[in-house]
């Protein structure tokens, strides 16, 4: 009787949990049905496994971290291309314009410098966020001598409709919005990082890992008139199943210095399930295969994903900005972000993503601290006092002065919206 009870109310609160994830996808979609499935997972067997299922987000992080891999990474290939799911959401090209609207049709490859090391930069006299994001849509070899790697955002139709309908894709309408933003939790977004496939070898260096196209994503895009393949090198994917979001970033397998510095950690997909970073004395080399467990491959069989696919490692996940000792979390992804792996937490970084009109004009806050010449990623718990003038003052008195409101996480929200002229940092016009 209590098998079957739990069973019951295993069932109710997989049906409820993704009830907030389903209302803006298409009830038919086989994808998503695969993963709120995984989501749920295996039906609780004790009063233990029935309390930990009920927020797998949190207490299962890399598990739901391979399910959400696993969901934008599923097939969806047509006619020209070899998309992956995520290939089909919307780009900043396709959000930050001055009429946002979601791809009906395959959209085209965007690809931009990377932004965080090409923003980690000591800063100019007079720079209050030093920063200048290029708008070449590939790699321009007269800048960018290789490898020259590439970076997109996608977002899911509920992510791209949140900030379309809120006028959040210009900074009038950032100035205008009078609420707390609260992105709708079937929010995913994901940060995807290329390099030209005739540049692999250049990007593998002397890593000792195989030139060999073959173990990678393809995809492959028009630039000047000629077709271009790219490989994929790593992503992250970002979801606000929870209210901080949930954090988890992947990389190929032979990626340089995969593991460099901080490591990289996988409790449900890779066994052993962690890897320990080589000397600070020989970074970039190669690290060993992700060897993927047994649960993690019974994953993979219920998902249609381009094969190639299980050559990528999750180098780790994040739930919180401190463990149980108060210790500062660190995630940090080799590629997107090369140079601070030591110091990067997504969490972190991107709970300071936050704008201000306080002097008048749009002010969005710094990305880096800098030690002299070197940037320092923040990591750790937010500091109140960059968003109000008074943080210890009890909210409940009223009067505080806002110095900084948060957009939710989003970084692409103050680096994105559309300026006065229309222009976007981010977006080709």
């Amino acid at each position: 009787m209590f098998v079957k009870s739990l069973r019951s109310a295993a069932l109710l609160g997989a049906l409820l949990g993704a009830a907030s994830l389903a209302h803006a996808q298409p009830a038919t979609d086989p994808a998503f049905a695969s993963l709120k499935t995984c989501l749920s997972g295996a039906v609780p067997a004790s009063n233990e496994d029935y309390m930990k299922s009920i927020n797998p987000a949190l207490n299962d992080p890399d598990r739901v971290s391979w399910c959400l891999f696993l969901y934008v990474s599923s097939q969806a290939a047509t006619q020209g291309n070899n998309n992956a799911l995520f290939e089909t959401w919307a780009s900043d090209n396709e959000t930050f314009q001055p009429n946002p609207v979601w791809p009906t049709t395959p959209p085209v490859m965007a690809l931009r410098q990377p932004i965080l090391p090409h923003l980690a930069r000591a800063p100019q006299p007079g720079d209050v966020t030093p920063f200048v994001l290029p708008f070449q849509s590939q790699c321009d070899q007269s800048q960018q001598p290789p490898p020259c790697v590439g970076e997109e955002t996608r977002r899911n139709k509920s992510t791209f409709d949140f900030i379309k309908n809120n006028t959040l894709f210009t900074r009038e309408g950032l100035r205008a919005y009078n609420k707390t933003i609260v992105f709708p939790a079937d929010s995913i977004e994901v940060k995807a990082n290329w390099v030209p496939v005739s540049q692999l070898a250049a990007f593998l260096g002397q890593s000792g890992a195989p030139v060999d196209p073959s173990l990678y994503h393809l995809n492959t895009t028009t630039e000047n008139g000629q077709q271009v393949q790219y490989a994929l090198l790593s992503f992250h994917v970002i979801s606000k199943m929870v209210p901080n979001w949930t954090w988890a970033t992947f990389e190929h397998m032979n990626n340089p210095g995969r593991c460099d510095f901080i490591g990289c950690a996988d409790n449900f997909g890779m066994n052993p399930p962690f890897t320990a970073p080589h000397s600070l004395r020989n970074p970039g080399k190669q690290y060993p295969n992700c060897t993927k467990t047994p649960a993690l491959t019974a994953l993979f069989a219920t998902f249609n994903i381009d094969p190639k696919f299980a050559n990528y490692c999750l180098k780790g996940s994040q739930t919180d900005f401190t463990d149980a000792s108060g210790v500062p979390t660190r995630v940090g992804n080799s590629v997107t972000e090369g140079g601070f792996v030591a110091t990067a937490s997504c969490i972190s970084c991107h709970g300071r993503s936050a704008y201000s009109f306080s002097t008048g004009g749009f002010t969005m806050n710094r990305i880096f601290i800098y030690m002299g010449d070197t940037p320092i990623g923040n990591v750790g718990p937010l500091d109140p006092g960059q968003f109000v003038m008074f943080p210890q003052q009890d909210p409940v008195q009223g009067g505080n002065i806002p110095l900084f409101k948060s957009a939710d996480f989003v970084w692409s929200l103050p680096l994105c919206a559309l300026d006065a002229s229309g222009r976007s940092r981010c977006a080709n016009k």
